[in-house]
């Protein structure tokens, strides 16, 4: 492995205003803008940008979602509030199929991109109030989403 004579760049600013940011369905103090959707494959990769200091609705991942922390902090909540991580900038983890929890962004806000790897089922994500399921985002919705992007 040869080392590397770049310096950390502690204080990056990554610069998200060439980005098309818009509303995901049923999630409040975050925007997204999806870059990808392979269909065959169950691949979809978006950006997150969340509030400072604001969670999001809790859900449950039901595709295998994984994460880079672009910029800021995220910060993942227990469904009871408490804090269970924080994640930081520079970041990447794999997450787990069943996943129920909150998020949000830390004083800074934080800027995400996730990448969902299906499994063959039409459902990716369950939005969650009052530990009932409101509403399930699955392909079909993607799909649409992603027939809207390349329609403007």
């Amino acid at each position: 492995m040869v080392a590397s004579n770049l310096k950390s760049a502690s204080n990056f600013l990554f610069d998200d205003s060439r980005i098309d940011w818009g509303a995901f369905p049923y999630v409040e103090n975050a925007e997204f803008s999806l870059y990808d959707f392979d269909e065959e494959r169950q691949i979809i990769d978006l950006i997150f940008k969340f509030e400072a200091n604001k969670k999001i609705t809790i859900h449950t991942h039901i595709a295998q979602t994984n994460m880079f922390i672009v910029s800021g902090e995220l910060r993942i909540y227990e469904t009871d509030g408490s804090i269970k991580e924080i994640r930081q900038a520079g970041q990447y983890y794999r997450g787990k199929k069943d996943d129920t929890h909150s998020e949000g962004g830390g004083p800074d806000g934080a800027v995400v991109f996730y990448s969902l790897r299906g499994d063959g089922r039409q459902e990716l994500l369950n939005v969650i109030e009052e530990e009932e399921i409101i509403a399930t985002i699955k392909l079909d919705d993607v799909r649409a989403m992603w027939a809207q992007k390349l329609a403007n």
